[in-house]
């Protein structure tokens, strides 16, 4: 194929085939610039994101759900306290644990994947309850199948 005469000549569109040396350094510009701004965008809402990330003793807060969960305290001792919504004290929790983000889990003291804190329980409004105590990374906690919770150890979080 003869690579010879104007754009025209080769049936090609105009925004593919630069007329000149220097129209194709400027168009590698624009295509360099653009990129580097969705990069630098994207690294800029991954850092306010984790700006905004509560953290509790050792571990941050992935998610919650703060109608449900109105704080979580982590004693010296590694216990995990949760501060439920008084609407939400009788619904029955599901927690796994796991040394990575959803995958892995392991078991508890109980031997089972799942530790199940039960519903009517006699929960006090407006105190901490459900405590639990793990070396896990990543704990998950579960009400009516949704996850209300998900704490990572800081730590872990930093390594990625």
């Amino acid at each position: 194929m003869n690579q010879s005469g104007s754009r025209a000549e080769r049936n090609l569109p105009a925004a593919f085939v630069p007329a000149s040396y220097s129209e194709m350094r400027i168009r590698r510009t624009q295509i360099l610039v653009a990129l580097l701004g969705t990069l630098c965008g994207l690294h800029f809402s991954l850092a306010v994101e984790n700006e905004s990330a509560e953290t509790f003793g050792p571990y941050t807060a992935i998610t919650r759900e703060a109608e449900i969960v109105r704080d979580v305290k982590i004693e010296e001792n590694g216990r995990i306290y949760l501060l439920l919504n008084p609407d939400y004290k009788e619904k029955e929790i599901i927690l796994k644990n796991s040394n990575f983000n959803k995958a892995g889990y392991r078991n508890w003291f109980n031997g089972e994947k799942e530790l199940v804190s039960p519903a009517n329980q006699g929960k006090a409004p407006n105190q901490f309850t459900d405590w639990v105590v793990t070396s896990a990374n990543f704990v998950e906690y579960y009400m009516d199948g949704k996850l209300i919770l998900h704490l990572a150890k800081t730590d872990a979080l930093q390594k990625k």
